[in-house]
């Protein structure tokens, strides 16, 4: 008869990590995040879901989870996202419970949110129960700020159509608001400086093998 360890399996295992990253539009966080899982294998991308269809290149199960308008809201309605938000006219994007909930198993994982999200995670996390307070323990958030907030302003026109520009107005009013008013919650703010992107990722290295 093998004896009794009186440790579970879950003891042998390395704490997981959830690093949150957030920031205004247009600040860089997708390149950010695709230069930091390319020299951190151990850290996964959490997939978020979206009613949006596809755009060229991004693949289902890698870019997003991608679901019908009709498809998402029997989702929300059952219950199965920790967050979720309608981030343009009937166009949702949600994050489900399970994939914030893995860092219990052992996993690292990216997240990117946006700021408000980012600045109520204590509330946010309720919905998780007896869970949340450990998940918790084991999050920490980065907020990627711009060395001048012109410069998005400015990257985001070069590249976009009279459409797009107009809800980046709109949007850009709103992430500087939610910076002034949250910007004391998050628990690292780093500068993505202009062609330094590298120096940004190397700074979010640092924050998370301080807390690995």
């Amino acid at each position: 008869m093998a004896k009794k360890t009186g440790k579970n399996e879950n003891s042998l295992q390395s704490p997981g990590l959830l690093l949150v990253i957030t920031g205004p539009s247009g600040v860089g966080k997708d390149t950010i995040i695709a230069e930091f899982l390319k020299r951190n294998p151990d850290f996964k991308k959490i997939v978020t879901d979206t009613s949006r269809p596809p755009r060229v290149g991004e693949i289902d199960g890698i870019d997003y989870n991608f679901y019908s308008q009709d498809e998402f809201l029997d989702k929300a309605a059952s219950g199965h996202y920790l967050e979720h938000v309608e981030v343009r006219p009937k166009e949702y994007k949600g994050t489900p419970k399970s994939a914030v909930e893995q860092i219990l198993n052992g996993k690292k994982v990216i997240w990117k949110i946006d700021e408000y999200g980012a600045a109520h995670l204590p509330k946010t996390f309720e919905k998780l129960r007896t869970k949340a307070k450990k998940i918790l323990l084991r999050t920490v958030t980065v907020y990627v700020a711009p060395e001048e907030w012109k410069q998005l302003r400015e990257q985001y026109f070069e590249r976009e159509s009279e459409a797009n520009k107009q809800w980046f107005r709109i949007k850009l009013e709103r992430d500087k608001l939610m910076w002034e008013k949250y910007r004391d919650r998050f628990n690292h703010i780093v500068i993505n400086r202009r062609q330094k992107v590298m120096e940004t990722v190397a700074e979010i290295e640092k924050i998370a093998a301080a807390r690995g």
